[in-house]
């Protein structure tokens, strides 16, 4: 494993409690427009680009799935629910961007959301400005699961991939974080850790503070508390 230098988030279901809100409304969105769609279905989706995602649900539904119209309108559902409840941020995230300066650590954000999109809800949520580098699923050609986003990210971090750690929440996610050569931890959303995850990834962690001990044990930090050690004992 070479050394981690840097950390680059993904953004719905890892710093913002978003996942919940888009999965009830594809259902929702489906529903309306008079396609079934199921549970499994909609959790698969999950950070999934539009070149994965339609042919996906065509060959589940058929080739009549109006793919385009039932996102739009999810879309929108999505957009009224943020309006009238906000946008609720998920737990640790102070402690880990704390833990990240302090360790001097650069962090990015790699979201499957528009750059635009991405830093008005971050706003919303209380994060405004926390987060220097934002790389939107607008800006790649090809989105999650494809390595593109994570690529790019760890370009504006000035580090090679594999001096990064990725924080997913979902399967399509963890593909694209691995496929760039990043490491990867874990942060289980909507569901479970899947079978083999835990050989494969570079941690798993029950919430964003619990990624901190994670890092600690890679040699991140230590540093920094060793000078704050040497400075206490003067």
């Amino acid at each position: 494993m070479s050394t981690i230098r840097g950390l680059i988030f993904d953004m719905d279901g890892v710093l913002l409690d978003t996942e919940k809100i888009y999965f009830r409304c594809w259902l929702q969105s489906a529903k309306e427009l008079g396609y079934p769609m199921s549970e499994e279905a909609a959790l698969h989706v999950r950070s999934c680009c539009a070149a994965h995602a339609q042919p996906y649900f065509r060959q589940l539904y058929g080739e009549n799935f109006d793919y385009f119209k039932v996102r739009d309108r999810r879309r929108e559902l999505v957009s009224q629910y943020i309006a009238e409840h906000g946008v609720e941020q998920k737990s640790g995230i102070t402690e880990l961007l704390q833990f990240c300066r302090e360790s001097g650590l650069p962090y990015a954000i790699a979201t499957a959301t528009s750059k635009e999109l991405a830093e008005q809800r971050l706003e919303l949520a209380g994060l405004a400005g926390q987060f220097p580098q934002i790389v939107g699923g607008d800006q790649v050609l090809h989105g999650k699961p494809d390595p593109d986003i994570y690529l790019v990210a760890a370009e504006a971090l000035h580090l090679p991939p594999e001096q990064c750690v990725a924080i997913e929440d979902s399967p399509n996610g963890v593909t694209a974080g691995l496929s760039a050569h990043c490491n990867v931890i874990l942060v289980p959303d909507l569901t479970p850790p899947e079978a083999g995850d835990r050989e494969r990834l570079f941690g798993i962690a029950e919430n964003l503070k619990e990624v901190i001990p994670l890092l600690q044990a890679a040699g991140i930090g230590e540093k920094e508390h060793a000078k704050k050690s040497c400075i206490g004992s003067l």
